[in-house]
């Protein structure tokens, strides 16, 4: 009898979603749990972190959607600090939070490095994940199912701008609002929001994905009398609301510049983005009940 090796794609997938596993134990304050969505003809089996409040009272949910680099750190088994920061910052909130794994799901780590053309799993594919999380996600108990926001940052913010579309998707799922930090927007110039509200967080110096499609889209809602706020943070590079400090990358090939582009945090441009995340979603899905509502800072426009 011949044994045969399983196949690499099989392997990578089994050591991230063992990765995932793993960094429950590390987030392990935040009472993250591990769901597993079973595959569709469209897709593999779809791992999500819920990070769901404690108590038995309906609350509004947080859909947050990872960048290129996917939810890891190159360890593969560490949730990259900018998830467990954000699911402190919801649940104190009162939301409860949940994080699809669209690239470990898939076997794929980070992408950030490969051509938009090249890469095996598209904004199709992941809008496809996050319908089928919003399925599952309104039957949870304790899920206030009208009050529902996606939060994406990158990638995932594009995703989200893909997913709220009502001229690409006619039934597209109704939303309480949408958060999106630095997306790709030059392909979505037509798209018209099915949520009640966006907001929009751009980096004024965003090298990677720029930020004049997104402003001349956000900019052509509100004179539509759609209900957006956009913030252009001045100085501030992609992954702005980050701690890493500013670095030019000469591995990513999708910016303004095909020799690289800069990410980075910028302290001043996160912490008014944190306070008008909060004031927004405050506004639009209620304070949650946690903490008392707090009035924050008004960042620059």
């Amino acid at each position: 009898m011949t044994c045969r090796p399983p196949a690499p794609g099989l392997v990578r997938r089994l050591a991230l979603q063992l990765g995932a596993a793993l960094a429950l134990l590390n987030t392990a304050a935040h009472a993250v749990d591990l769901v597993t969505l079973p595959a569709t003809a469209r897709r593999p089996a779809l791992a999500m972190h819920w990070a769901p409040l404690d108590d038995a009272a309906p609350h509004p949910t947080v859909v947050a959607l990872h960048g290129c680099g996917g939810l890891y750190q190159r360890d593969g088994r560490t949730l990259d600090a900018r998830y467990p920061s954000y699911i402190e910052r919801l649940h104190a909130q009162g939301y409860h939070v949940l994080l699809p794994d669209s690239f470990g799901s898939r076997g794929l780590g980070s992408v950030c490095s490969q051509r938009y053309a090249t890469r095996s799993i598209g904004i199709a594919d992941r809008r496809a994940d996050v319908l089928d999380a919003l399925d599952w996600l309104r039957r949870q108990p304790g899920v206030d199912a009208e009050r529902i926001a996606l939060l994406g940052w990158s990638n995932g913010a594009t995703t989200a701008l893909s997913t709220m579309d009502a001229r690409r998707i006619p039934a597209a799922p109704p939303l309480a609002a949408v958060v999106l930090f630095y997306p790709g927007c030059g392909q979505l110039q037509a798209a018209e929001p099915a949520a009640r509200a966006v907001l929009m967080q751009l980096g004024g110096s965003d090298d990677w994905t720029p930020p004049e499609p997104c402003a001349r889209l956000a900019r052509r809602w509100q004179a539509a009398g759609r209900d957006v706020v956009l913030d252009v943070y001045p100085g501030a590079y992609h992954g702005f609301d980050g701690t890493a400090p500013v670095r030019f990358r000469t591995d990513v090939p999708n910016g303004r510049d095909a020799g690289g582009v800069h990410q980075g945090g910028n302290p001043e441009a996160a912490r008014a983005a944190e306070a008008r995340l909060a004031e927004f979603l405050a506004a639009h899905l209620g304070a949650g009940g946690q903490s008392p509502r707090s009035t924050p800072s008004t960042p620059p426009r």
